[in-house]
């Protein structure tokens, strides 16, 4: 059997502890990063590399550990790693695993928003070396192929092994009769429009006597966003939205006391479409798309410019219609084959 090793990128051992900050702390930074990506993407000056290379230049005796200690193989598991935020940290370990020619397989990646032409260029280096072997994404194969590859390498589109979350906490779906809403605070849109949209989607969920309650994903900006729109709505928060969790785990057991859910974040409805829990996705980036075009529901994905009663009707089908299971499980068995296939033709790994 395979001795696997699993390691956060940043070398975290645990889960960050989360402080709570001002609105005006939050709103400053918002601001900062807006200016950063402009003047970024401008070309005035490359803001998001240098603070992003600041943050790497503290990790970097982790790299040189992880690089000496003699691999037989390297997969990058999931999560959006193809965007500015993450992307000089997995090329740190690339130039680590080259040196050591350790073969690399990215399983199941994302790709999100670049803006810097340096950290861009780095990642595209690293990723056409020789020790390369795989990488399938979730989502935009297309993107990925035309930033980083430019037609030197194919880019295979595969599944979210989240997929596999009900089997790997031994989480069941819950019969109930909540409705999960789940908040994101976001740096993407306004967050009046944001507002104003769930207080829309309450006073309907009210008007027809459905119970709700509000979750995030892990995120204590989320939480106290979420605060922030109940106290809009004239409901005390105590009672009327879950806990901020800590691990994947107590996220899957509160999403699995859903009847449905009404969320922003992907990994929300990749855990409800694991636990078979029907979801509308508030869009604000691709990857939902991308995930309910998989599932054959790309009319599950709304705006915050739809109404609350059309968000309503759009839930009721979805409860109505369920969660295509069959498919699901096809799309997991096809998942595990790419990258188990792809290990096996280079090291010899035998499946089971």
């Amino acid at each position: 059997a395979a001795q696997i090793e699993v390691m956060d990128i940043g070398g975290n051992k645990d889960f960050p502890v989360q402080e709570t900050i001002s609105a005006l702390t939050r709103e400053r930074r918002k601001w900062n990063l807006r200016r950063d990506q402009w003047l970024t993407k401008s070309g005035i000056s490359d803001r998001i590399y240098y603070w992003s290379a600041a943050a790497i230049a503290s990790r970097l005796s982790f790299y040189d550990e992880v690089g000496r200690r003699g691999y037989d193989a390297a997969v990058f598991a999931g999560g959006q790693l193809f965007m500015d935020w993450l992307s000089l940290g997995v090329c740190e370990l690339l130039k680590r695993f080259e040196k050591a020619s350790v073969p690399v397989f990215f399983n199941a990646c994302g790709v999100g928003s670049s803006f810097s032409k340096q950290i861009r260029e780095c990642l595209a280096r690293q990723l056409n070396s020789e020790n390369i072997k795989l990488v399938s994404t979730r989502d935009d194969a297309d993107t990925i192929e035309k930033r980083y590859f430019c037609g030197r390498k194919c880019v295979t589109p595969t599944y979210d092994p989240a997929l596999w979350t009900k089997e790997t906490y031994g989480q069941e779906h819950k019969e109930c009769s909540v409705v999960g809403l789940g908040v994101m605070y976001s740096n993407h849109a306004g967050q009046h429009r944001i507002t104003k949209f769930w207080l829309d989607v309450i006073r309907n969920l009210d008007r027809r006597n459905i119970e709700w309650k509000m979750f995030c994903n892990g995120s204590l900006e989320d939480y106290e966003y979420g605060c922030h729109v109940l106290k809009k709505a004239g409901r005390n928060p105590e009672g009327s939205i879950l806990k901020c969790t800590a691990s994947p785990r107590e996220l899957t057991a509160q999403i699995a006391g859903f009847r449905s859910i009404i969320s922003f974040r992907l990994h929300s409805h990749i855990i409800a479409g694991s636990l078979g829990i029907p979801g509308i996705a508030v869009v604000w980036d691709d990857k939902l798309r991308f995930f309910y075009s998989h599932l054959g529901h790309p009319e599950r994905c709304a705006t915050i410019e739809v109404s609350g009663k059309q968000i309503m009707s759009m839930l009721e089908r979805a409860e109505a219609e369920g969660v295509n299971s069959e498919m699901i499980e096809k799309q997991k068995k096809y998942a595990k084959k790419i990258l188990l296939d792809s290990i096996n033709q280079v090291i010899g790994y035998e499946q089971r």
